[in-house]
């Protein structure tokens, strides 16, 4: 499940909002906007300390919430052209793949079966699914073993032997990432 935004309080019952903010800035660049009663500037400093992108005081309209969330999907690139899990990075602008900050070169096959994988990121992706979205089933002939042979590729050119990006799910097909 890839999330866009966070909506925090920072008062929350179960804990603070603002190390729940911290804790998801270790491992995310996802947006974080707090909504919250606490309006004085050393609270707002606080919450933009903890890595929050915006700060909205309660009360609120709920146009407003709309327009500010729009404006940090916007900026924060929803349609970003780079996607990264760990320390994979691929540039779809320039078809470029990174590894560890540097370039991997895969064969178109193999990169479009990356692209896709990392866009299922979480989901299943059956062998069916792949030879229908990367191989034209219909018109050219292709079998289970191909899949399993740009899969290994890939995996190689990855260094994926224990498996961190692409997973197999056994009788099934693959996930990309946890």
């Amino acid at each position: 499940m890839k999330i866009d935004l966070f909506l925090l309080d920072i008062n929350l019952p179960d804990g603070s909002g603002l190390e729940l903010c911290r804790k998801i800035r270790e491992t995310s660049d996802t947006p974080i906007l707090f909504l919250t009663a606490n309006d004085t500037e050393e609270n707002m400093l606080e919450g933009f300390g903890a890595g929050c992108d915006d700060y909205i005081s309660k009360p609120f309209s709920l146009e407003v919430l709309r327009k500010k969330v729009h404006a940090i999907l916007k900026r924060t690139g929803g349609d970003s052209p780079r996607m990264k899990y760990k320390s994979l990075e691929i540039d779809t602008d320039k078809c470029r793949v990174l590894l560890n900050g540097e370039e991997i070169h895969l064969t178109a096959t193999e990169y479009k079966l990356l692209l896709y994988l990392i866009q299922n990121k979480g989901k299943v992706v059956t062998k069916t699914m792949l030879l229908e979205h990367l191989w034209d089933i219909d018109g050219n002939f292709v079998d289970d073993n191909t899949i399993r042979v740009n899969i290994k590729r890939l995996r190689q050119k990855l260094n994926d032997e224990k498996q961190e990006y692409i997973v197999t799910v056994f009788g099934m097909g693959y996930t990309f990432g946890e």
